[in-house]
C-alpha cells in the first residue's frame, strides 16, 4: 500500500504473503498498485484465486499472464494445478500437467502430483488416483499417498485408504496425520480392534 508502484519487488513480497494470509480482494489490490507484475506477483495472484475456490479466475489470470508475454515456472504451476484441484476440474488439471513438459520444458515435482491427486481425489476418481500414483514416473513422497488417503476419508473407502496409509507410513514413519486418518477411516465402519493397533503403532 505504500510506494508499490515504484517497488515491484515489495509489490510482489506483499502480494505473495495477501495471498497466504490476507482475502483475495487484499490481493487484487495489491496487484494492481504493482506498476509492471513480474512473474512473482502473477504466480502469487494465481495462487490467491487457487486458494479462495476461484478456479475461473485463477485460469483466467494464468492465460493472461502468458498474453503478457511471461513464461509458467514450477511455482506457477503449482498454483495452477491447484485451482484445478480446488475447482474439481480433472481434464483441465491432466492438460496443465502434460503442457508442463510438452510447452515448457518443466519436470514435474511430487508437489505438481499431490495437486492431480487432489483433484482426482475431490472429485471422487479414486481408483484413477491410485492408477495415476503408480504410473507417476518419480517416486511418490509421503504426501502423495496422505492425499489419496485423505480422498478415502472423504469418500468412505477403506480398502484403498489402507493401501494409502501403509505407503504414506512406510515413506514417513513418524509423521501422525497418516495414522489419524487411518483411525479415523476405521473407527467410521467400525473396525475398533485395528483402530486399537494403528493408535498403537502411532505411540511407537
Amino acid at each position: 500500500k505504500v510506494g508499490l508502484n515504484t517497488e515491484p519487488s515489495v509489490g510482489s513480497s506483499l502480494l505473495t504473503m495477501y495471498s497466504r494470509f490476507g482475502s483475495i480482494e487484499d490481493c487484487c489490490k495489491a496487484f494492481s498498485q504493482i506498476n509492471v507484475p513480474d512473474l512473482i506477483a502473477w504466480t502469487a495472484l494465481i495462487a490467491s484465486y487457487a486458494q479462495h475456490g476461484k478456479a475461473t479466475e485463477a485460469l483466467q489470470m494464468y492465460n493472461l499472464m502468458k498474453e503478457k508475454g511471461f513464461k509458467p515456472d514450477k511455482v506457477t504451476f503449482v498454483g495452477v494445478l491447484s485451482a484445478c484441484s480446488h475447482g474439481g476440474l480433472v481434464e483441465e488439471g491432466y492438460f496443465h500437467l502434460k503442457s508442463m513438459v510438452k510447452d515448457y520444458g518443466i519436470e514435474p515435482e511430487n508437489r505438481h502430483y499431490v495437486c492431480m491427486v487432489d483433484t482426482l481425489g475431490r472429485s471422487g476418481r479414486l481408483r484413477e488416483a491410485e492408477s495415476f500414483i503408480n504410473s507417476m514416473p518419480i517416486k511418490p513422497d509421503a504426501l502423495v499417498w496422505g492425499t489419496l488417503l485423505s480422498a478415502c476419508r472423504l469418500h468412505g473407502d477403506v480398502e484403498l485408504g489402507k493401501l494409502a496409509a501403509k505407503m504414506a507410513i512406510e515413506l514417513e514413519p513418524s509423521d501422525a496425520g497418516a495414522y489419524i486418518l487411518l483411525s479415523n477411516i476405521l473407527a467410521e465402519v467400525g473396525e475398533w480392534d485395528v483402530v486399537e493397533e494403528t493408535r498403537k503403532l502411532m505411540k511407537g
